[in-house]
């Protein structure tokens, strides 16, 4: 079973009977899975992200009931606990090695609140990050710019309660992998 902060993928389960216990089934191979507090929303720990990416884009193209209960899925490259005052100040921190890896193009920044309502505003932070990740750029000499329709890369933030998870999703991966599409 994950631990609090020992995640790397966030899976969301389509609702219905026994929905979550099959995805956690399936994907057990790939690593350890657990549910969460949160209703239809998993973790897990993987060391194989590609392979556990083409396993479910393949178990949904043969319209695998599993495969076809996966919401959403959306790996992270860090994770560590916060204090909701301080997230934004943890995210600049913490996405700095995601933003040198992007090179120009558009970005954009989603927030994926799970818990703390009123405490975390996840449209506050999204702009908070996104001003950053330019004057980053700026200052690396990259161009940058935002787009909220289809951009090249994502800067995905999953919270559950006070944990935060950091991603960065590509154009490439979006459209290879319809299921980790940011909403």
């Amino acid at each position: 079973m994950a631990t609090v902060t020992d995640w790397n993928v966030i899976v969301t389960v389509v609702p219905g009977p026994r929905h979550v216990s099959e995805v956690l089934g399936a994907l057990a191979r790939f690593g350890r899975f657990s549910p969460t507090s949160f209703n239809d929303v998993c973790v897990g720990r993987v060391s194989d992200v590609p392979a556990t990416l083409e396993a479910i884009g393949h178990a949904r193209a043969l319209q695998k009931d599993w495969g076809l209960a996966v919401g959403h899925v959306v790996f992270v490259e860090t994770t560590f606990a916060f204090e909701p005052d301080r997230l934004v100040d943890e995210v600049k921190r913490r996405a700095q090695p995601l933003c040198e890896r992007v090179p120009e193009g558009s970005v954009c920044v989603r927030v994926k609140r799970r818990g703390l309502a009123g405490r975390v505003h996840s449209q506050q932070v999204e702009q908070a990050i996104a001003e950053h990740i330019i004057t980053m750029a700026e200052s690396a000499g990259k161009r940058l710019s935002v787009s909220l329709s289809d951009p090249d890369y994502v800067i995905v933030i999953e919270t559950l309660d006070a944990v935060a998870g950091i991603g960065l999703i590509t154009r490439a991966q979006r459209e290879r992998y319809p299921f980790m599409a940011v909403r």
